[in-house]
Formats: structure tokens, sequence, C-alpha cells
């Protein structure tokens, strides 16, 4: 394969589906061969993927959901957190499936040398559209999981496509959460958020520029590369599944209380919010800490 980056192809599910889309599995079974290459080229390039591992029949159910979704919001931004309100779709099968488990466990312990957490997967659909789509765009930020797998959706093929745009593994695994958020509230000034944005927009500052095609999935170390999508164009819709998997500060007691107030915080605002009449929507798991 000869994508982005010059990666090799690492597994490549049979195209010609044909009408069996459900009897199709899940996730393909990776062997362990496969998930080095993909540790391997996340490790170089960035990033690794899976080709033609969702096919055309769910793709399409899916992008149905993502456009009734859109239109319910006037053609703005939606972000779907979990997976209950996916139900009857590929994404709500998808983090249930024991083969696409195994694949985050073995790309977990061959990126850290540790043992898998049993903590379940944090699941994102989000969709960019209209004008508030374009102020979550050029948001640079770290995830707070160590994995991160992005499924495209939807994704416009001409104008601006919203291509993922990240400055891959410049940071290590934290030791404590304090570090983590200091990494993170530094990231967030306002100050470098447009320096970053202005130096990838110029071209002075050279990143990894992922171009990502429906059907693939995307891996890579989210917890240590900064990373931000592009805008697409107004009247399009960019549509990417994110699952997050393996938070190393999950157990701190430090990271528990600041989720807590933030949790308050957010349901005041959406309390505030829905008295005027205009819904407040989640981001993904970057926001959290």
């Amino acid at each position: 394969m000869s994508e982005n980056n010059n990666i090799s192809d690492i597994y490549d599910l049979d195209p010609v589906f044909g009408d069996e889309t459900d009897s199709l599995p899940v996730f393909p079974v990776l062997s362990d061969e496969n998930l080095t290459r993909i540790a391997e080229d996340m490790d170089r390039y960035g990033f690794g993927v899976v080709t033609h591992c969702v096919s055309p029949d769910r793709l399409a159910s899916l992008a149905r959901f993502v456009e009734k979704e859109v239109a319910a919001s006037s053609g703005e931004y939606v972000a779907v957190v979990g997976s209950a309100p996916l139900t009857g779709t590929f994404l709500e099968k998808l983090p249930a499936s024991p083969e696409f488990r195994a694949a985050c466990e073995a790309l977990y312990r061959k990126g850290t040398g540790k043992q898998p957490p049993s903590s379940p997967l944090y699941q994102l659909l989000r969709c960019l559209s209209g004008g508030s789509g374009e102020k979550h765009s050029f948001y640079f930020h770290y995830d707070s999981y160590i994995l991160t797998i992005l499924l495209p959706v939807l994704i416009p093929s001409e104008g601006r496509t919203g291509d993922l745009v990240m400055l891959p593994n410049i940071r290590r695994i934290r030791k404590t959460y304090g570090a983590n958020l200091i990494d993170k509230v530094f990231l967030d000034r306002k100050i470098v958020q447009g320096a970053l944005k202005k130096m990838v927009t110029s071209g002075i500052l050279p990143v990894t520029r992922i171009r990502m095609v429906p059907g693939n999935i995307y891996f890579f170390w989210g917890y240590r590369s900064i990373h931000a999508n592009e805008p697409c164009d107004r009247h399009r819709i960019r549509a990417t599944a994110l699952l997050h998997y393996g938070n190393p500060h999950e157990k701190s007691p430090m990271r528990n209380a600041v989720t807590r107030g933030r949790a308050a915080i957010m349901h005041g605002l959406r309390r505030s919010t829905r008295t005027a009449g205009s819904p407040v929507s989640q981001d993904s798991a970057s926001a959290l800490s």
C-alpha cells in the first residue's frame, strides 16, 4: 500500500463484499505479525491502517445515521458519545467485538510493554458540518488514552476535506496525572493553539497529514501525539468515529477529582444552555483529563 507515508499494506480485507455483509466478522482476526507491523508503523510514521475493513453496506448505514443527526441539528456540528445511541449500527458492535478488543490489547502491550487494562473503550462519533464544525477544527490536543482508533464514515471528496494532521509521538507516557495535566494546559493556551495553526497552515511546521478513506480503520498513539483535524467546507459533512483505549491515569485521585469537577460544570452549562434553546455537545476524550 502507498497511503500518505508509503506505509506497507498491513491487512487488506477482500473488497468484494457482495450481499454477505451480515455474515462478515465485525473486525478481522489480525495475526501477531500484522499487529507488530501496525505498531511499528505507528512508531515510525505516526499511524497504522487496516484497509478495506468496513463493508460498503455498513458504511452506507452509518452515513444515513450521520446525515439524519446532522439534519436534526440544522446542519451543524454533532457529537454522539457512547454506543447506546448507535443501536443497530456497525459502531454499536465494534467495541464489543472480541477480535477488535484483542487487537487493541495487543497494540497496547506492544506500545507500552505493560499488561493491557480491562477497562472499556471510550467511544465518540464526531460530525463536522456548518459554521460550528469549523470551530471544532484546528484544535490541537493530546488524547487522554494511549491508543486512538479512527474510523472515517463520511469524508468530502473535494474542496476542504478535513484531513487529520499530527505531530506524532512527541511526548512519553507521563508517570503522573499532574505531569499529563501540565502538558494539556500548556497546549490548550490560545497563544500555543494560534501558533500551531499558523505554522501548520503556512507549511512552516512539517506534520503528518492523513487523508482518510472510508472503509479503512486507522490506529495511532493519541496520548503521545499532538493532533487536530483541518476544517471541511461548511456545506459538507466530515464524520469520524473515535475509539480510545487505555487511560494510564484512570485510577489517579487527582484525575478523578478534576473529572468530577468538569462534569459538574458541564451539567450546569447544559441546564443553562437548554433554557436558551440550544443543546451543548460534548467533544472527544481529548477534553477529558
